[in-house]
């Protein structure tokens, strides 16, 4: 949806020179957020491990973004990135809790402490340390919100061998009921649940067309998801047309 066509669900002056954070804002969904955010003037803190990829986006759109390749899982690496975006820029008005990783296939049987650890740190543990990061220069910016990204996963247990991401985004929605009540009334926290949205991530979960196909047909809009579709759902739970929305986990699974 175009910004034009958007301005029904989201003011379109809104985010106009707002500072938004955005983890993972390299590819996929976080890119995709990335992009709509900008075609609205905002200005995007976007915050990757692919400098390559940080790089196309600098030069699609120059001055209002700023690049940081930040490990999210390394609390110091990003509280120094917040201090340099705040420096720049004054501080955060909102946030989306993009990155994650799906993890190394595990069942219980087979548990790996060190990957259950690993996929724990980057999809939970930093949520945390961003989270708190855009709260020391959020201060007395007015109306501000936070989106986190969770998962059908955490809902419905995912796939087989998907266990430790399923329980890290099942945590993610308790976080974001948490911190909301923490936060009320001065930052809404909400939470999406994706479904399969068709973008490189899940590409390495399913292996062959063939997959795809047979997961499609489980799904009662029967396709994947895109990520521009979970993009609006994000820019809209930042956005004041939800203003009266905060605690809430909302799914973008075409009914699954």
């Amino acid at each position: 949806m175009s910004a034009s066509i958007g301005a029904g669900f989201v003011p379109p002056a809104f985010f106009a020179g707002r500072v938004v954070l955005v983890t993972g804002a390299a590819s996929g969904i976080g890119r995709a957020i990335a992009e709509k955010l900008l075609a609205l003037e905002a200005r995007v803190a976007a915050w990757d491990l692919n400098a390559g990829r940080l790089r196309e986006l600098k030069a699609r759109h120059g001055d209002l973004v700023a690049t940081e390749v930040v490990d999210v899982s390394d609390k110091a690496a990003v509280d120094r990135a917040a201090r340099e975006t705040a420096a720049r820029w004054g501080g955060f008005d909102h946030l989306v809790n993009n990155a994650g990783i799906i993890g190394r296939r595990m069942t219980v049987r087979d548990f790996d402490p060190a990957e259950l650890d690993r996929v724990l740190a980057v999809n939970l543990k930093s949520v945390f340390s961003v989270s708190s990061a855009f709260l020391h220069h959020h201060g007395g910016r007015g109306e501000g919100s936070i989106v986190n990204l969770s998962s059908i996963a955490g809902r419905t247990g995912g796939m087989v061998g998907n266990i430790a991401y399923a329980t890290s985004k099942g945590a993610i929605a308790s976080f974001t009921h948490a911190l909301a009540k923490e936060l009320a009334p001065a930052i809404r926290v909400n939470a999406l649940a994706p479904g399969v949205i068709d973008t490189e991530i899940q590409k390495d979960v399913f292996a062959d067309e063939g997959s795809i196909a047979k997961m499609a047909s489980v799904i009662p809009l029967a396709r994947l998801g895109t990520a521009d579709e979970v993009a609006e759902a994000a820019l809209w739970l930042l956005s004041p047309g939800a203003a009266y929305i905060t605690g809430t986990v909302l799914d973008v699974s075409g009914g699954r």
